[in-house]
C-alpha cells in the first residue's frame, strides 16, 4: 500500500516522536545538571575599571553610602595588587573574608554604634542580604572589607592587645576579639582559640554557600541544626547571602578544626612612604623593620675594584639617542640595553636572549632594578632620565664611589647600637638598633641655596606641639611682608611678636617695626598651624638644624624632595618619637603620643638615652642586600658634573 494514503497516513505510529522528544530532553537536564554542577571563573582583572575609577580617578563616584575612612592606604593596596578583588574566591565570599566579618562583629559588641559604622557592619548586612548580586557591588564590597580591616587593625594595634587575647585588657575584658598582630608576612589575627560547638558557624543549607559572619565548615560529628539565625554578644543575626546572583557555585564541605590561625591577606606594605592607617596625619602605625643597615667602607672599596675593572674591560657602551622603551618594544637599543644591565648585575638571562631586540619581562624586571638601585620612580620604563643614569661611564663611577669611601671614613667605624642615619641625597632616614634598620622614611632637605649641612650630633629633646621662632633671614625675608600685609591672617596661624620678657605680643604696626628692627623675636606658636608641624627632634649643632614634622606631606611623594630651608622635615615624626622613647621612663604608647599631638600645649622630653644622629651626604653605598645605590650629586660636592641632574 501506498504511504501517501490519507488512512495510513492518520495511524502513524508515535513512539518517533516520543523517542526523540525524550531524547532532547535527557540532552537539556544533563546540560542544565553540568551547568549547576560548575565553579564559575572571575575574570582576573574584572573590576579592575570600577576599582580604577573610584579610588584614582574619580573618588567622588564612589557608590556606597559609607565611606571609605582609609583612601590613602587603601589606594596603595589594590596599585599594588593590581585592583583585583582580595577578599574572594571567584564569585563568593573567601574563608578570610568570612573570618575577618566575625571577628569585626566580635569587636562591635558592647560599643557603640560609630565602631559598627566605621566597620561598615550595617552595610555588609544590608548588601549581603538585600542588594541584588552585581559585579559591581563584589567590588564595592571588596574595598570596604579592606577599609574594615584597616581600621580592625589599626584599633587593635593602637589598643596593644596582647596575644594571648582581650582577657588581660581592662577595656576589652570579655569580648571575644581576636587582634591583629604584626608578622614577617603582613597583619595576622593573633589567636588560634578553640570556640564552644555552638559558637561555631556554619552556612549549611542545600546550597553550600558561604554567608555573611558565617562559614561554609563542617566539624567532625557535628551535630546537625538549624543554623540559619545564631547568636554571638547577645546579638542575633540572619544568614546573609552570597556573592554568587545568578553564578552560585557549590562549594564542596572541607573539614577543619575548631582552633585553626588566621591569616589575613599581605598588607605589610602599608608600612611604605605615604601609606598609612590613620587618615589624620597619615603616617600609620609603627611597623618595625628588620633589614640590616650595611653602608661600610669596605663593601665600597670591593665595588670600587668592580666597575674599575668594567672601565677597563672595554665592554661598556652608552645607550644611544633614540626613543622611550619599555615592555613589549623592539628597538636595536634594547641589545644595548640588555648588554649594559648584564655588566651592571641588574640583568640575568639566557645566552639566546642577548641579541634580541625585544623588551621582554626579564628585562623590564632588570630595568626596575636598576631604577630602584638610583632612586629613580620604578616603572620600568627607560625614558631620559633613566638614560642619563645608565649612561654615567664605570670610570665616572668609580669616582663618585672613591669620593664616598672618604666621606665614610670621616665617620666613626663603629657607628654605635642606636642611631639615626639621615642621607640628604638619596631623601631617606633610617632609624638603626644593632645594625639593623627598625624604621625607615623620606624626608625632605634643603634647597642647594639652603643646604642641608653634614652633621654627627644626638637626640638630645623630642618637643610635642613645637613652637617656631622664626629666624631672622626668613623673618626679613618672607615673614615680615606677609604679616604687614596680612596681620590677622598671621595671628590666626599662631604668629606673634615677642618681647624681652618673652610676652607674646600682636602683629600690630608697631611691634612688627621693632621686630624689624631686631628688638623683638617672631614666634609661632604650637599647633595644627605650626610650620614644624606636631613633632620635632632637638638635634644639637651650630646651623640650627632640627628634625620636624611638616604640614606639606606632598612632598613625600615626589622623586626629588629637596624644599627646605635647611632642616631636615620627616615623612613619620611620630613613628620616630615613639621608638625612639620607648625606653625613656614614663608611658609613651602610640596613644599618649597622639593625645600629645592634639591641641597646641607644647610638651618637651629630655632624651635620657644616647642616640646618635649622622646626617650624611652619600651618594654612592652598598646596603645591607649588598647592593651598589647611587643618587645624583644634588649640591655639586661630588665635583663630576655627569651626577649632576638640575
Amino acid at each position: 500500500m501506498s504511504y501517501f494514503i490519507p488512512e495510513r497516513r492518520k495511524r502513524k505510529s508515535p513512539l518517533p516522536a516520543i523517542f526523540l522528544g525524550g531524547l532532547c530532553a535527557f540532552a537539556l537536564y544533563y546540560a542544565f545538571n553540568a551547568n549547576t554542577q560548575t565553579v564559575p571563573v572571575l575574570p582576573e582583572n574584572a573590576v579592575r575599571p570600577h576599582l580604577v575609577n573610584w579610588l584614582e580617578d574619580n573618588p567622588d563616584a564612589w557608590p556606597a553610602q559609607d565611606p571609605i575612612f582609609n583612601p590613602v592606604a587603601v589606594r596603595r593596596i589594590y596599585r599594588r595588587t593590581d585592583y583585583r578583588l582580595l577578599w574572594f574566591d571567584n564569585y563568593n565570599l573567601s574563608d578570610t573574608a568570612n573570618d575577618l566579618l566575625k571577628q569585626l562583629t566580635a569587636s562591635s559588641s558592647g560599643n557603640s554604634s560609630m565602631v559598627d559604622y566605621r566597620y561598615h557592619l550595617g552595610y555588609f548586612d544590608r548588601t549581603l542580604r538585600d542588594t541584588p548580586q552585581r559585579l559591581q557591588m563584589a567590588a564595592v564590597l571588596d574595598v570596604l572589607l579592606t577599609d574594615a580591616f584597616i581600621s580592625y587593625a589599626q584599633d587593635t594595634q593602637l589598643d596593644k592587645l596582647s596575644p594571648d587575647g582581650p582577657k588581660n585588657h581592662p577595656r576589652l575584658r570579655g569580648r571575644d576579639i581576636t587582634p591583629v598582630n604584626l608578622t614577617e608576612g603582613g597583619f595576622q589575627m593573633a589567636s588560634a582559640r578553640s570556640y564552644p560547638q555552638e559558637e561555631i558557624l556554619y552556612a549549611a543549607n542545600d546550597s553550600g554557600r558561604q554567608y555573611f559572619r558565617g562559614y561554609n565548615r563542617e566539624t567532625p560529628n557535628a551535630q546537625t541544626i538549624d543554623r540559619s539565625r545564631y547568636t554571638t554578644q547577645g546579638r542575633t543575626y540572619s544568614r546573609g547571602s552570597s556573592y554568587g546572583g545568578s553564578y552560585a557555585p557549590r562549594y564542596s564541605t572541607r573539614a577543619y578544626p575548631q582552633s585553626y590561625p588566621r591569616v589575613m591577606p599581605n598588607f605589610r606594605s602599608l608600612q611604605d612612604e605615604g601609606s598609612g592607617l590613620a587618615p589624620a596625619h597619615g603616617e600609620g602605625l609603627l611597623i618595625e623593620e628588620n633589614t640590616p643597615f650595611g653602608s661600610d667602607a669596605q663593601a665600597l672599596r670591593e665595588q670600587l675594584g668592580r666597575y674599575r675593572d668594567m672601565a677597563n674591560s672595554g665592554q661598556w657602551r652608552p645607550i644611544p639617542a633614540g626613543p622611550a622603551m619599555t615592555l613589549g618594544a623592539k628597538h636595536a637599543n634594547v641589545i644595548h640595553l640588555r648588554n649594559m644591565l648584564s655588566l651592571y648585575g641588574d640583568y640575568h638571562g639566557y645566552g639566546s636572549d642577548y641579541g634580541s631586540n625585544k623588551f621582554d619581562q626579564r628585562l623590564h624586571e632588570a630595568v626596575v632594578r636598576f631604577q630602584v638601585r638610583h632612586g629613580l620612580k620604578p616603572d620600568g620604563i627607560v625614558g631620559k632620565q633613566t638614560r642619563d643614569r645608565m649612561n654615567i661611564s664605570p670610570s665616572a663611577r668609580a669616582h663618585i664611589i672613591e669620593t664616598n669611601i672618604r666621606r665614610r671614613e670621616q665617620l666613626p667605624s663603629d657607628l654605635g647600637n642606636r642611631f639615626i642615619q639621615v642621607n640628604v641625597p638619596g631623601y631617606t632616614l633610617n632609624y638603626v638598633e644593632q645594625d639593623r634598620i627598625k624604621l625607615s622614611m623620606n624626608v625632605v632637605v634643603g634647597k642647594k641655596v639652603h643646604q642641608t649641612p653634614e652633621i654627627s650630633t644626638r637626640v638630645a629633646r623630642v618637643v610635642f606641639n613645637p613652637t617656631w621662632t622664626v629666624p631672622r633671614s626668613i623673618l626679613v625675608n618672607e615673614i615680615l611682608p606677609k604679616a604687614r600685609a596680612n596681620p590677622t591672617g598671621m595671628e590666626n596661624m599662631g604668629y606673634r611678636v615677642v618681647n624681652g620678657s618673652g610676652d607674646y605680643l600682636p602683629l600690630t604696626s608697631q611691634n612688627l617695626k621693632s621686630a624689624a628692627a631686631g628688638g623683638f623675636l617672631m614666634r609661632q606658636k604650637g599647633g595644627e598651624q605650626n610650620i614644624l608641624g606636631r613633632v620635632k627632634f632637638e638635634i644639637p649643632n651650630s646651623d640650627d638644624i632640627y628634625l620636624h614634622d611638616t604640614r606639606a606631606k606632598s612632598l613625600f611623594g615626589l622623586t626629588d624632595r629637596d624644599y627646605s630651608h635647611g632642616c631636615v622635615r620627616l615623612a613619620k615624626p611620630r613613628q620616630l618619637a615613639e621608638i625612639l622613647l620607648r625606653d625613656e621612663p614614663g608611658d609613651w604608647s602610640r596613644y599618649r603620643i597622639e593625645q600629645l599631638t592634639t591641641g597646641d600645649e607644647t610638651t618637651e622630653v629630655k632624651m635620657s638615652q644616647n642616640v646618635k644622629v649622622y646626617v650624611t651626604y652619600w651618594t654612592a653605598w652598598v646596603d645591607g642586600q649588598g647592593r651598589m645605590n647611587f643618587r645624583p650629586d644634588i649640591y655639586g660636592k661630588d665635583g663630576l658634573a655627569a651626577n649632576q641632574f638640575d
